[in-house]
């Protein structure tokens, strides 16, 4: 969760992620653990942001379902409840679009944040970070397909786009 008044290479690595997703910006999209928005100028269609506050997404559905740098930041007994609530409001052809920290990045963004030059706080916040395979079995486990996998920032986080393997039909 990266403050808007954060410093120049938080920016640049929000910008990263968001460029990753770009593509899948349309539609009626949610943007969960969004912060506080910034991602909604490049979004093509509706935009429901949620943090916190679960009840915004109280009887909707959405085409993409934005998750960027959250992952890590949920508790590993909680992720699967929360991928699983998010499945439900989730088009039968929509896609839920991830980013998250791979191990390698965890000693450079401890190191940063020590050195205070990204967030302490924020990074101090990561209860995990997320190998390819365990992402695989996550996805699978929470009745999702991965229909793309790569990984960026010479493989310091990973990209993912599920879709629903449930054949559930609106």
């Amino acid at each position: 969760m990266i403050p808007t008044d954060t410093n120049i290479l938080e920016r640049f690595l929000q910008l990263r992620r968001f460029r990753q997703a770009r593509k899948y910006l349309n539609g009626d999209v949610l943007d969960f653990g969004g912060n506080k928005g910034e991602l909604r100028p490049l979004v093509s269609g509706t935009y429901t942001l949620c943090n916190k506050n679960y009840a915004v997404l109280k009887h909707k559905r959405f085409d993409r379902i934005i998750m960027l740098g959250v992952l890590e930041h949920i508790t590993v007994s909680r992720v699967k409840p929360v991928l699983s609530m998010l499945k439900t409001h989730l088009r039968k052809d929509g896609f839920l679009i991830l980013t998250t920290p791979a191990p390698a990045a965890k000693p450079i963004l401890e190191v940063l944040s020590f050195l205070r030059i990204v967030d302490r706080k924020n990074i101090l916040e990561h209860k995990k970070y997320w190998r390819k395979h365990e992402l695989y079995a996550l996805a699978d486990a929470c009745g999702f397909r991965v229909v793309t996998y790569s990984s960026f920032q010479c493989g310091l986080n990973n990209f993912m786009v599920l879709e629903r393997s449930d054949g559930v039909h609106e």
